[in-house]
């Protein structure tokens, strides 16, 4: 060893004296040991935690970044992984947490599986956990799972935030606890077991307030007076208030409801599907899955960054209500007591991150998901963290909720930043969420976010009113610009999706400004009684605020509102006159091309969220429950012009498929869906569809201002339209698996429109459902791509089941493979023509971790040596011979890893198989392993990777 050569030896790495130092790199795995690993590559960790502790001693002689490196797979907690200022980087350097497979690959899961059901009666599943276990949510399969209620939560694709529907209680006048309800409300429901029952409301019904929801356990319920009364006080009156009641199991009857019986230890489930196959069923054990907490704030944790995680899957409390009902309820002696009834109580200050006294931590890259309170949570003293390019959805409470002192008690958390994320589907819990709450806390910068679908609000600024003086409140010097706000305050009102409190009422006043941000589409359910949001609020003694550059459209209340307010500087904003368009910067609003999830913002690939991530081009757009594809809801395009689109942060060149309903009785009709890259009504289109005009019985393609005949005859019934984008030198226009067309010119796409846009009085119906985006796709009309021969020589032929190629195993042994990028959680699927008379023939198509010749097989197939009459499936070295019948013709053989806990393999739609162990993939292999003097002339096409 060189004198003075430095040794790290927690992961072996060295440097020499003058030279750049090198990230010291830590090792972590789930395969891996605590006990026998060394934080290697070749020996990794098994947990974080215990990652942490195995780099506490390097930490004071830091002289670069100690990377830990989670490889891809489910990190399961049932404890929250803590990081306190021992834990800190040093010397100017930060300790980095990361997923060393592809982003979000590495997923921290803030539960366990459950597994071992069985069926239990009326299409309910259950199975035996334990008792006495916290279980206030639960996930299957990504999504939140509805605890069983009445009435039964009805999904609506108009209002995707909104628990409806309520029982309106009539009330007892002036009860903060007692709920009353009329004859035949709530009829069949058995109180006779309350334990585990609550109530969901929205008190303060006999004001109308819709402000804050509350999950409240029953103490008593007088079936005879008909009165229900609540175990604690409601934060409002309970008069008119919209409630429903959950927590037994008697209440569970409707599909993805579940139970838990504390004392039995039974959960309870009913599928969607009317089975457990194939379900990743995840109970939360935590609360907080990831805390940074110094040790006080003049010894903070810091430079510690996550980055590239997903986090996932918390529990939420079986007793929640915003803040305490009075003023001085906390008993600690406040200067300004009236905060009680701002912060939130002690049991409640959670998130899924959770931060107190902390500088200089960053989350980044990661993707957020499936928490029970806030994704991330900031208490009291933080300062200049950074949070940024993160993916945020489906969350109980916030999506971030920076929470600082009492007024009077201390600036202390400020100059933190959230840029460039996606935050949706929040509130799913807390009826109160926002897409980034700053209570109390100052010099903030929000800017480049996506914020859609919430209950109540997508960016709240607040402190208190009547706090004198001014100085003592510090929601002060914040600024939100460059944000996409749409869909939001589904549920409630007296609101708006940019909404400010209580911030103050004296000169100079305390300033936030509000900059390039876009507002439409906010509106409530119509079971909400109170005032109608509105896009811009500022509420009580909220003076002297900036505004500047904001348009606000499609409300169902007022652009702007102030109560009790004003003094606010504006300057070119909507609901003021001279407003000028065109000084808004809409290429810069929202995320930027650095996002790393990209169709997050505003692409689901169906309707069952409505037209949430849709914005309207022409006429007044729908949607359909009654003619659908695959989901609950499609677009229905109705009127001489109806036109939704949608873009993407980046363009792309990928294969995209479009599924379109097609009734030919209509001797009139525009209906066309482009992909292109030329926005929604620019000239240069690449579209598919009908034009009656063009031809009344033969689908049409569009090239730039060029629409002509296909030979596809219309028929009436469902649709695909794809557009293959991946050969870079143009886009291959398909219908029903025929190409069409394969214009050059544009070779990229950022944007999808689907529509009627002409107003020439053809104003038939159309309904499209199921866009899909695929990460991957290859329909061998170019080649082979990124696809390899691994064995023989690979031999396009001119039987393809699109278009005029696919692969043809033609040797004894012939097999093509591809690497993709990064680890997939996603689905997979190949086709594949079967002669079924031929009795010779092995040929598989294998999607796993590779590679080609690797042991972990996950593969579908033919081969006739296990059985001639029915097509098969590997697990690693077994081929087993499946329930699906070999017939001549094109097949669809699929992977589905999507669970991230296996994957589910199937045939024409047929599961044959689901298997753990290989989590993820990142290989596809197609062909003729097997040296046996057979050739198996089989094709293969169409492979794609995709989220549905």
């Amino acid at each position: 060893m060189l004198a003075g050569a430095a040794v790290v030896t927690a992961a072996a790495v060295t440097f020499a004296p003058g030279a750049a130092a090198a990230a010291t790199d830590v090792s972590v795995a789930t395969t891996g040991s605590d006990t026998t690993g060394d934080g290697t590559a070749a020996h990794p960790w098994k947990t974080v935690q215990k990652a942490r502790d195995s780099i506490r001693s390097l930490l004071p002689a830091m002289t670069a970044d100690i990377r830990v490196n989670l490889a891809p797979g489910s990190y399961n907690q049932t404890s929250t992984i803590e990081f306190t200022d021992a834990d800190s980087g040093r010397n100017g350097h930060h300790v980095v947490y990361r997923s060393s497979g592809g982003t979000g690959s590495a997923q921290l899961v803030g539960g366990t599986p459950a597994t071992g059901w069985s069926p239990y009666q009326n299409g309910i599943y259950r199975t035996n956990i334990g008792a006495s276990k916290s279980v206030n949510t639960l996930y299957v399969d990504g999504d939140r799972a509805t605890l069983a209620r009445f009435p039964n939560r009805q999904d609506d694709a108009d209002y995707p935030m909104a628990q409806a529907p309520y029982v309106n209680s009539p009330g007892v006048a002036g009860s903060y606890t007692q709920l009353s309800y009329n004859a035949g409300d709530l009829a069949g429901v058995d109180f006779s077991d309350l334990s585990t029952m609550t109530v969901g409301l929205w008190p303060g019904g006999g004001l109308d307030w819709a402000w804050y929801t509350e999950r409240t356990p029953i103490a008593s319920v007088d079936t005879t007076a008909r009165v229900i009364t609540l175990a604690r006080s409601a934060r409002y009156t309970l008069q008119k208030s919209r409630f429903f009641v959950q927590g037994a199991l008697s209440l569970l009857d409707a599909a993805d409801e579940y139970f838990y019986d504390k004392a039995s230890g039974y959960l309870y489930y009913k599928p969607k599907s009317g089975t457990m196959a194939g379900k990743t069923v995840i109970v939360p054990a935590v609360q907080k899955l990831v805390s940074v907490r110094g040790s006080s704030a003049s010894a903070p944790a810091h430079d510690i960054t996550f980055d590239g995680l997903t986090i996932r899957d918390t529990d939420f409390t079986a007793d929640f209500r915003h803040g305490w009902a009075n003023a001085g309820d906390s008993g600690e002696g406040h200067e300004y007591p009236r905060y009680d009834r701002q912060i939130n109580l002690p049991q409640h200050r959670v998130g899924m991150v959770f931060l107190e006294n902390t500088d200089n931590v960053t989350v980044t890259g990661s993707h957020l998901t499936n928490a029970g309170y806030s994704a991330i949570y900031l208490l009291k003293t933080n300062h200049d963290n950074t949070f940024s390019n993160n993916w945020i959805d489906r969350i109980g409470h916030s999506g971030f909720f920076l929470e600082g002192q009492y007024p009077g008690e201390g600036d202390t958390q400020y100059g933190n930043t959230v840029s460039n994320s996606v935050i949706s589907q929040v509130g799913e819990l807390v009826g109160s969420a926002s897409g980034v709450v700053l209570a109390d806390s100052s010099r903030n910068t929000v800017s480049h976010l996506d914020i859609f679908d919430t209950p109540r609000y997508a960016t709240a600024i607040y402190a208190d009113r009547d706090v004198d003086p001014d100085s003592d409140d510090y929601a002060r010097d914040n600024l939100i610009e460059y944000v996409k706000v749409h869909d939001a305050a589904q549920d409630s009102g007296d609101t708006a999706p940019v909404y400010m409190f209580g911030i103050s009422d004296t000169q100079p006043y305390a300033t936030n400004r509000v900059n390039q941000v876009t507002i439409t589409g906010v509106r409530a359910h119509p079971s909400m009684k109170d005032y109608s949001p509105m896009g811009v609020y500022t509420d009580n003694d909220s003076f002297g605020q900036t505004f500047s550059n904001i348009q606000v459209f499609d409300t169902q209340g007022a652009q702007f509102h102030s109560n009790d307010s004003g003094s606010h500087i504006v300057n070119n904003v909507s609901w003021a006159a001279g407003f000028d368009a065109s000084a808004m910067q809409y290429a810069g609003i929202g995320v930027d091309s650095s996002f790393p999830y990209p169709g997050a913002a505003n692409f689901t690939g169906g309707f069952t969220n409505g037209l949430a991530n849709w914005s309207t081009g022409k006429g007044t757009p729908g949607t359909s429950s009654t003619v659908t594809h695959g989901g609950g809801s499609s677009f229905a395009q109705s009127g001489d012009t109806s036109v939704i689109h949608t873009g993407f942060v980046q363009a792309q060149r990928k294969r995209v498929s479009v599924w379109f309903h097609d009734d030919t009785s209509q001797s009139s009709l525009d209906a066309m869906a482009r992909v292109d890259k030329d926005g929604w009504d620019g000239p240069e289109w690449r579209a598919l569809g009908v034009r009656t005009a063009t031809s009344a019985d033969k689908y049409v393609y569009r090239s730039g201002a060029t629409t002509t005949a296909t030979s596809v005859t219309r028929t009436t019934g469902w649709h695909e339209f794809t557009f293959d984008y991946t050969s870079g030198t143009g886009v291959d226009l398909f219908i029903d698996g025929r190409l069409v067309a394969s214009p050059t010119g544009v070779t990229e796409f950022d944007g999808i429109a689907l529509g009627d846009w002409w107003a020439d009085s053809a104003a038939g119906t159309a309904y499209w459902d199921d866009i899909s985006v695929a990460s991957f796709a290859q329909d061998f009309e170019h080649g082979l791509g990124t696809f390899t021969a691994a064995k023989g020589t690979a031999t396009l032929t001119a039987a393809g089941r699109s278009g005029a190629a696919s692969y043809r195993t033609d040797e004894d042994t012939d097999v093509i493979t591809t690497k993709l990028g990064g680890k997939k959680y996603q689905l997979a699927s190949v086709w594949f023509y079967d002669d079924a008379a031929d009795t010779s023939v092995q040929s598989m198509a294998r999607v796993d971790e590779g590679p080609s010749e690797g042991a972990g097989w996950r593969g579908l197939g033919v081969n006739t040596s296990v059985s001639a009459t029915d097509y098969v499936f590997r697990i690693d070295g077994t081929s087993t011979a499946s329930a699906v019948p070999r017939t001549t013709g094109w097949h669809r053989a699929t992977w589905d890893y999507r669970s991230g806990a296996g994957v589910t393999m199937s045939i024409d739609g047929q599961a044959v198989t689901t298997a753990a162990g290989v989590r993820q993939f990142d290989t596809i292999s197609l062909g003729d392993w097997w040296v046996d003097g057979n050739v198996s002339p089989v094709h293969w096409d169409n492979v794609v990777v995709s989220n549905s």
